[in-house]
């Protein structure tokens, strides 16, 4: 009877035990099941996402949206106030992204609203801000920022999105260009390889792009010729650090470049495309170089004609320098140039000098005249 009494009160014990600890227990299985079913489902909303609380990258990002857009929306307002209208392009004066991968900023103007759009690197998430307008002081108030998931397609809506009301008119991107098209051909004729009359002169020219006439100033004394001739007849002098005015000018090829072909060979095409002809070169021709014009291009002398090429042989501008024996394309001599220049001094008397670069600063491109001593 004892050993009963004993089973009885031990049984009492524990299912008082059960019953006491049940509760704890389902409340703790209760806020299990709840943390596990927000750990692993996002439902998006950006205010109550548990799982979005979790991600520091994504909280960071968010909230650089929403203060640029605040901001943008603040100087939408004061765009506005300055200028009587909304636009869908703040200058930089007034606003510029700060935050931190902010990117794609579009703003949608409707009748009564203008509203702003924005994403960032390191979300899928987007960011908006509503401006109404109040009709009685033409002012816009804007509400506060929300955020949610985006398509691109939706970015793209939005930036091609026009406002009639206000006159403007989003301007699209431009069409691709289309392919290059087949390089010009024509026909040279045969091979003749009579040099040009010499000296080939260039009347009312200049012998690149980078030289001007104008105001030049001398670096030492230069001297003016009545004619285009080293022993005519002295007109005037300059002296260092004066001013004189060039008026035109002849560009005199004294002697040709030479250029010559190992192999046969096309010149390759340049950036001007089909613009630019394709020549078949044999190693029977001989291309006769007049001048340099600027930016790779030459003038030049080829079968009795006179054209413009780019350059597509070797020639590093050294005195001393010489082709590869293996090139197929070898630059023999360069072409001796002469620039004559039609001058007036201060005192209205014309003559013609010959340029020379360490005695005259011509003040143009990389020429500049402090070279000479004297401010511009």
């Amino acid at each position: 009877m004892k050993r009963v009494f004993v089973y009885l009160t031990a049984g009492t014990l524990v299912v008082m035990g059960v019953l006491l600890g049940a509760r704890p227990l389902r409340q703790r299985f209760s806020d299990l099941r709840s943390d596990l079913a927000k750990v692993n489902a996002d439902t998006g909303d950006v205010m109550a996402s548990a799982n979005y609380q979790r991600f520091a990258t994504r909280r960071e990002a968010v909230a650089a949206m929403k203060a640029d857009l605040l901001a943008l929306a603040a100087a939408e307002s004061a765009f506005v106030a300055d200028s009587g209208r909304p636009t869908v392009n703040p200058p930089l004066s007034y606003w510029s992204a700060k935050g931190r991968g902010n990117y794609a900023t579009t703003i949608r103007i409707e009748r009564d609203r203008w509203v702003a759009k924005m994403n960032n690197l390191h979300t899928s998430m987007s960011c908006s801000i509503t401006a109404t307008v109040d009709t009685t002081t033409w002012t816009y108030h804007a509400g506060a920022p929300t955020c949610a998931e985006w398509t691109p397609e939706e970015s793209t809506a939005i930036a091609m999105d026009t406002a009639p009301a206000y006159g403007y008119t989003p301007v699209p991107d431009p069409p691709p260009a289309p392919p290059p098209g087949p390089r010009k051909h024509r026909d040279w004729g045969p091979v003749n390889n009579t040099p040009p009359p010499t000296p080939f002169i260039r009347r009312n020219t200049r012998p690149s792009g980078y030289s001007s006439y104008g105001r030049w100033v001398a670096c030492s004394t230069v001297t003016a010729f009545r004619d285009k001739r080293l022993d005519a007849a002295p007109v005037f002098t300059v002296q260092r650090g004066e001013e004189f005015t060039t008026l035109t000018g002849d560009v005199h090829i004294e002697s040709p470049g030479v250029v010559v072909f190992r192999h046969p060979i096309s010149n390759p095409p340049t950036r001007d495309g089909p613009e630019v002809d394709t020549i078949p070169f044999t190693p029977r021709d001989t291309l006769f170089l007049l001048n340099q014009i600027g930016e790779g291009y030459v003038l030049w002398w080829f079968r009795g004609q006179v054209d413009t090429g780019y350059q597509f042989w070797s020639d590093n501008g050294h005195p001393d320098f010489v082709a590869d024996p293996s090139d197929t394309v070898a630059l023999v001599r360069r072409a001796k140039v002469a620039w004559w220049v039609r001058a007036r001094d201060q005192a209205g008397r014309n003559g013609w000098i010959l340029h020379d670069y360490p005695l005259m600063a011509t003040g143009g491109y990389m020429d500049e005249v402090e070279r000479c001593g004297r401010k511009p």
